[in-house]
């Protein structure tokens, strides 16, 4: 995971535009990826992504340092995810996309694909608290401490859910180890 060093941290508090926009040159877009990841849709991830950026902007006194500066913004999207979510009667599941596997073994390839696809679904039929502690801490990179901050969650409510999602992966997966390949 990216962070922002203290000096454009302290740059972005004095109001300097120039550390605003090395903030968004870092983090841009592992906020969108993760902003996706949480609605499925690239319009709602743009504007969540965005209004994280504006709240940034406006909000930065508020940042006490008690965790990362990237920490702070991901949790100012997820936020922003959740006031969208709230307005939004359905929430769409994820659109399934090829990925890119080994090209010279053919059957390699289907396999991949189908292991793929298969934890792909497993992982979008997940309730909403256990599919975002899995998708901060294994594709956004956060240590357990940091998903806690950022869902504003106790650190062992994170650890429970998260083994909860496991269980429920390898459930669902015929015991396959969940985490062989690259997730999406």
């Amino acid at each position: 995971m990216v962070d922002i060093d203290q000096s454009t941290v302290n740059a972005l508090i004095e109001g300097e535009e120039s550390a605003y926009a090395a903030v968004i040159d870092s983090l841009y877009q592992p906020v969108f990826r993760f902003s996706y990841r949480l609605c499925h849709d690239s319009a709602s991830a743009e504007d969540i992504t965005q209004e994280t950026f504006l709240v940034v902007w406006q909000g930065i006194k508020s940042y006490k340092r008690r965790s990362r500066f990237s920490t702070w913004v991901f949790g100012i999207a997820y936020r922003q995810y959740l006031r969208i979510r709230n307005k939004r009667t359905t929430d769409p599941l994820p659109e399934e996309k090829s990925s890119s596997v080994n090209e010279s073994d053919p059957c390699e390839q289907i396999q991949i694909a189908d292991l793929q696809l298969r934890v792909q679904k497993a992982l979008a039929s997940l309730p909403d608290i256990y599919r975002y502690v899995v998708f901060l801490v294994y594709i956004q990179g956060f240590t357990y401490r940091e998903t806690a901050y950022v869902l504003d969650l106790p650190i062992g409510t994170v650890k429970s859910r998260m083994n909860y999602a496991f269980n429920i992966l390898r459930g669902e997966l015929g015991g396959e180890e969940v985490m062989q390949y690259e997730m999406p």
